[in-house]
Formats: structure tokens, sequence, C-alpha cells
């Protein structure tokens, strides 16, 4: 298994934490809201974490799919956090 270089830790570790508080502040804010706006609220932010995603590896490739998978996995976790 090879180590990511400590450059590309860093802007994982930086994409996390701007994914993680705006996250974090909507679950606090509306804990107690309705299922169908937790669903658009949770699309919103899995397609904002993809966008980041895709932003960090400079767009090239066509990893749309996966950049949304990982995005969803982010965003999923941290949910799951707060439950």
């Amino acid at each position: 298994m090879t180590q990511k270089k400590p450059a590309v830790k860093k802007a994982a570790v930086k994409q996390q934490a701007a994914i993680r508080e705006p996250v974090m502040q909507f679950v606090e804010k509306h804990h107690e809201e309705d299922q169908e706006s937790f669903y658009d609220e949770r699309q919103r932010r899995i397609a904002e974490a993809a966008y980041l995603i895709a932003e960090q590896r400079g767009f090239h490739g066509e990893q749309a799919f996966d950049d949304w998978l990982q995005a969803e996995a982010q965003v999923d976790a941290m949910f799951e956090e707060q439950h």
C-alpha cells in the first residue's frame, strides 16, 4: 500500500474540515425536521463535497461517479456521528 504525499494528506484534511463544519451545523440546527428536507439537504451537501473532491484533483479524468460516492460516504459518516 502506498502512502499519500504530505501535501495530499493536508489537502484531504482541509477538504474534510470544509465539509464537516457545515454538515455539523446543519445537523444541529435541523435535528427534528422532516425526512424530506433532510434528504434534500443531504443531497446538496453531497453535491458540494463531490465538487470539492473534483476540484482538489484539478477536475482531471472522468471520475464524477467516484467523486460522488466518496462524498456520499463522507457526508453520511458525518450525519451518523450526530445520531
